[in-house]
């Protein structure tokens, strides 16, 4: 049989156990509420320094580059024929082939853009001249570097006007005298003209 001691010393520790419980249960709480904001461990005394890495986002905002920012390039021209020392601009040239091996309309005038620079190369039109400018085979052989088609049909638009180059430079304009005063060519300082005649081509 239990004395009143024993049943007394065995309600003392229930109740202690039930206090040390609630106790227990009381700080988890304040840490849970630390955890969540409610307490700042690390700051007690107040919010965290802006500069605080473990509370501060980096969100710096690099704005893209814009046109004045990039680099300047040369611009890359778009004609080979740009590239070429010539002694008057490359459309010249076009506007000459297109007097020369081109389509003229019913008033004669050349047509824009319809020069055959493969003239004389599908079939023979009867008047000896090759290539988009009309060259005649003997001055197209003399002119022509090595490394350049035979015909002046089979050569590319910028090797012909390289060759004119070099035809203009020493012939002038007379060697093209139709197209070159139908097509208002530049001026240039040409040498005696002692054999022109009525026929157009180099």
């Amino acid at each position: 049989m239990r004395t009143i001691s024993s049943r007394w010393q065995d309600r003392s520790a229930a109740r202690f156990a039930v206090f040390a419980g609630v106790l227990f249960l009381g700080g988890y709480a304040v840490l849970a509420l630390a955890d969540r904001g409610g307490v700042d461990r690390d700051h007690p005394d107040g919010a965290a320094p802006a500069d605080d890495p473990a509370v501060v986002e980096d969100w710096t905002f690099a704005p893209p580059p814009t046109r004045a920012n990039l680099p300047t390039l040369p611009p890359t021209p778009t004609d080979r024929a740009d590239r070429l020392d010539t002694e008057v601009a490359p459309e010249v040239w076009d506007r000459m082939a297109d007097c020369e091996s081109g389509d003229w309309d019913a008033d004669a005038v050349p047509r824009p853009g319809t020069a055959r620079w493969d003239y004389g190369l599908d079939f023979d039109h009867g008047d000896h001249f090759e290539g988009g400018l009309n060259f005649h085979p003997d001055t197209w052989e003399t002119y022509r570097d090595p490394d350049m088609p035979g015909h002046a049909g089979r050569a590319t638009r910028v090797q012909e006007i390289e060759v004119a180059e070099r035809v203009l430079e020493d012939q002038g304009w007379r060697a093209w005298p139709v197209c070159s005063q139908k097509m208002d060519v530049p001026s240039l300082d040409q040498p005696e003209d002692d054999d022109s005649t009525a026929s157009s081509g180099a």
